[in-house]
């Protein structure tokens, strides 16, 4: 039964007066069906809010449409919760006098402006010591790249002054974002975890920071070993860093509340793969083309061939893992039609080796990602 349309207040009250009328007949005087305007006009007020209520709370029977406190309720029913911001934690090379211990409580700040605390500190040995420090702001913007340097903040006479980032221990993220809660929250409605099927890793996977498509396969050679593929949102193309792939086996293994090893089951250790990128060369063959449409074509077309997806039997519902040259052409005379442009031709080569394609499916952590678009002109 679809959704009912709620009336408007003039609608109802115009029910609601025609219902009195009725009852009464037409020959009640003037002054009293004045009044039983007034009276419908009034409980209108008070029925269209019923009305609302009613749609509300029909809204807040599914995680895809409740609201946020509704939503949380639903989360913690299947033992989901809002991710929290995450603090990142990095590895730094400081440097100073020799045989001075470098204490907790030491402060750097980076130039993104964020200070960090030396959490683990240490003799300095050889004129430096490896000290394991924390960002004292959560969210991504803790995340700097290796090599960066540091300044420390009180001057102390037996440190350089400088601390250089050697590792990422713990990569920092924003607290998660509602939407992506809200798929968390529905997709363990649809995919009840059962001690270590497919839908299992998929949703420890999505715990971890910055993950946001996690698939786990069988391999192929490993009888019971469990490979994971894993994409993030903070790399360049999604490819997760080594660190971030060691926070990734983790969170397969432990469980981040308790610290104990309730997730993978026991057996083969699991294989924790980064995503890859295949590359396309296309060619469109445009008539009636300008500078804009192609711009506009080229966007819309990046983002067809970068959000196809390898498909997972076991966790995915809705197929998208091909690419090709009529997916492209419809995609592209979408952007190119409105505009008195059409596109005729479409031609899609696989970059390396170079060999021309009609169609090629993404499979395991494999996604697609455009090298190069060149338009032809058609007269």
């Amino acid at each position: 039964m679809p959704i009912p349309t709620i009336p408007t207040v003039t609608e109802i009250r115009n029910r609601i007066q025609s219902d009195i009328e009725s009852k009464l007949n037409q020959t009640t005087p003037a002054l009293f069906k004045a009044f039983t305007r007034v009276i419908a006009g009034a409980i209108s007020g008070f029925d269209i809010l019923i009305y609302q209520a009613i749609l509300w709370t029909y809204k807040q029977i599914y995680p895809d449409t409740a609201d946020e406190v509704a939503l949380n309720l639903a989360g913690a029913l299947v033992g989901i919760t809002r991710l929290a911001a995450v603090f990142a934690v990095i590895q730094c090379d400081v440097t100073g006098v020799n045989g001075y211990t470098l204490q907790q409580g030491v402060t750097f700040r980076g130039s993104n402006n964020v200070v960090y605390k030396v959490t683990t500190g240490g003799v300095i040995g050889g004129g430096v010591i490896s000290a394991e420090l924390t960002a004292q702001e959560s969210g991504e913007i803790g995340n700097l790249p290796d090599g960066t340097f540091l300044d420390i903040v009180q001057p102390d006479a037996n440190l350089d002054g400088t601390a250089e980032i050697t590792a990422t221990n713990t990569s920092g993220d924003d607290q998660e974002t509602l939407d992506s809660y809200r798929t968390r929250v529905s997709a363990e409605y649809k995919k009840r975890r059962t001690g270590g099927a497919p839908a299992d890793y998929e949703a420890w996977g999505l715990q971890a920071s910055n993950f946001d498509w996690v698939s786990p396969l069988d391999d192929p050679d490993t009888a019971g070993e469990v490979i994971v593929y894993g994409r993030v949102d903070n790399q360049t193309d999604g490819i997760p860093s080594g660190g971030q792939l060691t926070e990734l086996e983790t969170f397969l293994n432990l469980d981040p509340v308790t610290g104990l090893r309730t997730r993978h089951p026991i057996g083969p250790p699991t294989d924790e793969q980064p995503i890859s990128r295949f590359l396309f060369d296309i060619e469109i063959f445009l008539q009636n083309g300008t500078g804009p449409i192609e711009a506009d074509i080229t966007t819309a077309v990046t983002e067809y061939v970068e959000t196809q997806e390898p498909f997972n039997e076991a966790i995915h519902f809705i197929r998208k893992d091909t690419i090709s040259e009529g997916g492209i052409s419809a995609i592209a005379n979408d952007v190119a039609n409105p505009q008195s442009a059409t596109v005729t031709a479409v031609i899609l080569e696989q970059t390396a080796p170079p060999l021309v394609i009609t169609n090629y499916q993404l499979f395991g952590g494999e996604f697609g990602k455009v090298n190069s678009i060149i338009y032809t002109p058609v007269l």
